[in-house]
């Protein structure tokens, strides 16, 4: 993946920049702060570092090519990669592929492993932060991938498009008229009619009564129970507390399995399935603040309500879940946008003369 990476980075180097590779001043700022905390680390001296660190390093190369990418149509590119990412799973379950994502291809009750799910999410937010209206490109891409999406069977991500899609559609001058009423009928019953069909996976049917009530899924239990057991055997010291013990830490806690107690055992974790607590284990309350900090500036620089809700979803869903919201490189799309690009409804004002400023068109 690295290999990878700095081959597109150089790509975008030595062909569209002629050598003159640009860094925002805002990365070399963030390179700062994460190096602070990777030399903490490294005083902490944590076993098996890389499995945390690698992400970090491919997250600033990764960065560095977008910014560097001349004419880089992002709508595009995450359209042709949300069908690449379901052809993939296709050929994975067909058995003709080999899986390098997961040493095994199917795993838990039929679920599929393979690449990143979240292309979806990120052509969602992309039409959130352009203000641009539900179209045939949205919905054929919605179709792609709904099929990767049952395959995966991730919860998560099913409920973070579904909200997207919402924030896209929804219209209040338009909410009371019949024909909006009737498609968007039209368009639940569809989804109720297909979940309760012999076509939708088993699994995706036992987890859809818990969109509803989330307090009784038992994976949002367990999440909790790890995330209380692992608070209180820290032990963190106030220096701790504040700057936290640098990446490359890891946690261990105990799972008691009351309906199997022959299954109950200590488990290490990169992290537990909380970005939170992945972030206050390794910087403390001083690395929860710059999150916050920069991400309040992130809202800020939205310009619409519908993509600010869209972004604070994605982000508090995601955190609260898993901690892919800190080692997938994709992710780094949502503040590319916001930072490198201007909103759809702003290019057709006039620029002086001095000002060349690059326009990103869909």
């Amino acid at each position: 993946m690295l290999v990878c990476l700095l081959l597109l980075l150089g790509g975008a180097w030595i062909i569209t920049k002629k050598g003159k590779l640009r860094i925002p001043s805002y990365i070399i700022i963030a390179f700062g702060i994460y190096s602070f905390f990777l030399i903490l680390g490294l005083f902490y001296g944590h076993k098996n570092p890389t499995i945390d660190i690698k992400f970090q390093f491919y997250a600033f190369v990764f960065y560095l090519f977008f910014v560097n990418a001349k004419n880089l149509n992002i709508l595009r590119f995450l359209i042709i990669l949300n069908v690449v990412v379901l052809i993939t799973y296709i050929v994975i379950y067909l058995g003709l592929l080999p899986n390098l994502w997961h040493q095994s291809i199917i795993g838990f009750r039929g679920r599929v492993y393979g690449p990143s799910i979240i292309p979806i999410v990120l052509i969602a937010f992309y039409y959130l932060y352009h203000n641009l209206p539900f179209d045939i490109p949205l919905a054929l891409s919605y179709i792609v991938a709904i099929p990767y999406l049952l395959l995966t069977t991730n919860l998560m991500n099913i409920v973070i498009a579904g909200v997207l899609l919402f924030l896209i559609i929804a219209n209040l001058k338009k909410f009371f008229k019949p024909k909006y009423v009737f498609g968007s009928l039209s368009l639940l019953a569809g989804f109720f009619l297909f979940f309760n069909s012999s076509f939708a996976p088993e699994l995706i049917k036992e987890k859809l009564p818990y969109v509803l009530k989330p307090w009784e899924y038992e994976s949002l239990k367990i999440r909790i129970d790890d995330l209380d057991q692992a608070l209180k055997v820290e032990r963190f010291t106030i220096v701790e507390k504040l700057f936290g013990e640098g990446y490359g830490a890891s946690t261990t806690i105990y799972r008691d399995n009351e309906k199997a107690k022959s299954f109950s055992s200590y488990f290490t974790f990169q992290e537990i399935d909380n970005g939170f607590y992945y972030l206050y284990h390794r910087g403390g309350y001083l690395l929860l603040l710059i999150f916050f900090i920069t991400h309040a500036y992130l809202i800020y620089k939205i310009p619409s309500l519908k993509a600010k809700l869209g972004f604070l979803f994605i982000v508090l869903f995601t955190c609260l879940l898993s901690i892919h919201y800190f080692n997938n490189v994709f992710y780094l799309l949502l503040p590319y946008l916001i930072l490198e690009s201007r909103p759809k409804e702003f290019l057709t004002h006039k620029t002086s003369v001095n000002e060349k400023q690059p326009i990103y068109s869909p």
